[in-house]
């Protein structure tokens, strides 16, 4: 790379008049003005956060990066640095630490805003000026800062190698939500390690384009961000909120590349339809899969390739909620009106447990999950895993499984299994009734340790 750059400017010095020497010293101070202007307002970020998914509720440290947005402390990371975390320690620029609170996180977006606690913080806040991601070009040169294997304030620089990387298929963040579903993402090769995530994408010009969230193990050269512009609208949404709604109407979208003409449909024209969720507004009005939204509330759309998929669905996101929209669809060949009411999607992520006598951890049911895992309604209590070894363990419960009774009372939600635990005590003999993949279990666990045994009822 640094072959590279010095090649391409002496071929453009050379072009212009001035010599190779001073044509790389000037674009030596440009790489330090953008690194002294993001520098003051870089943050090192140790939260201690909760996870669940060993089947007990653990706390432990992680790293991250964030930058400070405003004067009064307001500061930008990633959801999966900061959305779980009980506890935040924030290292700043002059290495002083102050600690720093949750103000929201969206994991759709794996972005999260906490808020610096200054209140004994003698030193000077400088916030960051954030660019627009929408006006990048491919080769542009970029420097990707933060605290890499948690070696705080670092600097790599590289290009940005793609301004709109789609990844097809789910991305989940550790503690399992779905996230990338309503952006696409910037792909550089400036080096993004572990403890980059958070941290700053930036121009030559200082500006914030990108927010550093993942790299890719085994892969040289290959990170990617989060475009600012995405950052910016929902960072606003959760400084004013705490969190981000978005609207549902229960259709899954896929590029309807190469075969428009199965479905009489022009190029560059028209969303297809891959599936519809049962139950959803999308079903009631009447889409099923291989129909084509033409337009959407009076908007063309389209979505021929795969990057243009997420475009759609804030399109739908962004609906007012309960507020009927007009669609103008392809079904059979023919054009056609449907009227769909979008409803709210509601959180994205559960709320955990940690069931510890029973040997189990597990998570309310939201829309979005019983979407992802194919559940018939949001009635019943998620298991995220059982402890091994322990009582549950022993039992075969599994991940997955959705907790319908406890004996012969029906569980319709994470509180009611939680005034049930709590009210039992130390009760031994203990029977869930489960739904697992599309049977009917039953699971009998024994605190004090005996055999266990499982009946099943097809």
């Amino acid at each position: 790379m640094k072959g590279l750059t010095c090649s391409l400017l002496t071929v453009l010095s050379l072009a212009i008049g001035l010599s190779p020497v001073l044509a790389q010293s000037q674009y030596q101070e440009q790489i330090y003005r953008a690194r002294d202007r993001v520098l003051p307002a870089l943050i090192h970020i140790q939260p201690v956060v909760i996870d669940y998914m060993t089947g007990r509720e653990k706390k432990h440290p992680v790293v991250g990066s964030g930058v400070i947005l405003s004067t009064d402390g307001y500061a930008v990371t990633n959801y999966h640095v900061a959305g779980k975390a009980e506890r935040i320690i924030c290292t700043l620029s002059d290495r002083e630490q102050v600690p720093a609170k949750l103000v929201g996180g969206d994991p759709a977006t794996d972005i999260a805003v906490i808020k610096l606690d200054l209140s004994e913080y003698k030193g000077k806040i400088t916030p960051v000026v954030l660019g627009n991601s929408d006006s990048l070009d491919v080769g542009q040169s970029v420097l990707a800062m933060g605290s890499p294997l948690a070696l705080s304030r670092s600097v790599s620089m590289g290009v940005i190698s793609t301004v709109n990387r789609f990844f097809p298929g789910d991305i989940r963040l550790p503690s399992g939500e779905k996230t990338g579903q309503y952006n696409n993402w910037l792909q550089t090769d400036a080096a993004i390690n572990p403890g980059n995530s958070g941290g700053p994408l930036v121009n030559l010009d200082g500006e914030v384009i990108g927010i550093n969230t993942r790299g890719v193990f085994f892969a040289e050269n290959i990170g990617f961000s989060i475009p600012i512009n995405v950052v910016k609208e929902v960072t606003r949404t959760l400084i004013a909120y705490g969190k981000v709604d978005r609207s549902w109407v229960g259709v899954h979208a896929q590029p309807l590349q190469d075969m428009e003409s199965f479905f009489g449909a022009d190029a560059n024209r028209g969303v297809l339809i891959a599936s519809v969720d049962p139950g959803s507004p999308a079903e009631e009005a009447g889409l099923a899969a291989g129909d084509i939204i033409l337009k959407y509330d009076g908007h063309d759309v389209s979505a021929r390739f795969e990057e243009e998929v997420p475009a759609f669905y804030q399109m739908i996101a962004s609906s007012p909620v309960n507020q009927k929209v007009d669609l103008t669809i392809l079904a059979g060949g023919k054009e056609e009106h449907r009227i769909v009411t979008p409803r709210l999607m509601g959180d994205l992520e559960g709320r955990d447990f940690d069931f510890e006598r029973w040997g189990f951890t597990a998570r309310s049911i939201t829309t979005q999950m019983a979407i992802d895992y194919r559940l018939t309604d949001t009635v019943g209590v998620f298991v995220t895993q059982a402890r091994m070894p322990g009582p549950a363990f022993t039992a075969d419960l599994q991940r997955g499984d959705v907790i319908k009774k406890v004996d012969k009372q029906p569980i319709n939600d994470l509180d009611q299994l939680m005034q049930i635990y709590q009210a039992m005590g130390n009760e031994n003999k203990i029977l869930l009734t489960v739904h697992r993949r599309g049977d009917i279990r039953f699971v009998l666990i024994k605190c004090n340790g005996g055999e266990q045994k499982e009946g099943e009822h097809e």
